[in-house]
């Protein structure tokens, strides 16, 4: 189990790690990172070497960029960013990364913002994610994030994200691979919510679910 918890006394956030046995009894906790950004959401996978987790790291300057860490012989190795993206934010964007993996292959995505305009990325690690490659745009023109991804067998990736054309919510779709090669984005919904829309591979199908404004104030769930 990975989490963010807070240290009352340092007023920081941290990313912490518990093992729990068959009957949930708590065996171990362990500090991954000591300050993490307050309210953006951790991904945690299984590689063939070990755990791979990520999360918005945050430092000193406020520079709060997506970092990842692994889980090695029992001890988290220090975190190491996905990409030196430099956002520097004075406040939580409640936007975080995700991580899917197949092997030693893994692929994250994630929220900045560049030039005062948010967008979207993904990059692959070959390594279980000790390095990372170029990142890839996903979105086309503006994003508010909420990003998910998913590896397919065959070595590409499909990720989903909102895009903000027109000043108005889009959950769009794509395929990449590790080149940069990119399929077009496909529209799946039009005005979702500002929730997290979710994204799993099962065999050869993709799932999506993601919240959806039904008029007013309703919200309806779709998949």
């Amino acid at each position: 189990d990975i989490a963010t918890s807070t240290d009352f006394a340092g007023g920081n956030m941290g990313v912490r790690f518990a093992t729990f046995d068959d009957n949930w009894k708590q065996t171990s906790e362990t500090e991954v990172d000591a300050k993490v950004c307050e309210c953006c959401p951790t991904s945690a996978v299984v590689t063939d070497d070990g755990v791979l987790t990520a999360f918005r790291d945050r430092d000193e300057n406020e520079i709060r960029d997506i970092h990842v860490s692994r889980l090695k012989n029992g001890t988290w190795t220090a975190p190491v960013a996905v990409h030196r993206d430099n956002w520097e934010i004075y406040a939580c964007p409640v936007n975080g990364a995700m991580l899917s993996a197949n092997g030693r292959t893994a692929a994250a995505a994630w929220f900045t913002v560049k030039n005062d305009q948010g967008q979207a990325y993904a990059a692959f690690s070959s390594d279980a994610g000790r390095t990372w490659g170029a990142p890839i745009r996903l979105d086309d023109g503006g994003s508010t994030g909420r990003v998910d991804i998913e590896l397919l067998e065959n070595g590409r990736a499909v990720a989903t994200w909102i895009e903000f054309p027109n000043q108005r919510p889009e959950l769009r779709l794509r395929l990449f691979d590790p080149s940069g090669a990119r399929s077009p984005a496909i529209t799946v919904a039009e005005r979702p919510s500002n929730g997290y829309p979710r994204l799993a591979r099962q065999e050869n199908e993709l799932i999506l679910a993601w919240g959806e404004r039904a008029g007013g104030n309703a919200r309806t769930l779709r998949t």
